[in-house]
């Protein structure tokens, strides 16, 4: 599970929950994506994924979608990933 993908903090995701796309990609792996690219990840099974995909969205009516076509997680490596302090 990737979240952030940008390494910066969007103010914004904390009124409104993202919209995620739940589906397979081209090696048939489970896969979130969020619209905007905030946030998304890989997932062993499908139910893993649209656990992640609900908790995300906080249960928000129509904020996840399943895809009918193949997905894509873009990963942009570029940008610092900042992870929380480890207790």
């Amino acid at each position: 599970m990737l979240d952030n993908l940008q390494g910066t903090e969007d103010p914004s995701s904390k009124k409104e929950p993202p919209n995620l796309i739940v589906g397979r990609d081209g090696q048939n792996h489970w896969v979130v994506v969020e619209t905007h690219g905030r946030c998304g990840g890989l997932f062993a099974d499908e139910a893993a994924a649209l656990r992640y995909a609900r908790e995300e969205t906080r249960g928000h009516p129509g904020a996840v979608r399943i895809a009918p076509y193949v997905l894509v997680l873009k990963v942009n490596m570029d940008a610092p990933m900042r992870l929380p302090a480890r207790r």
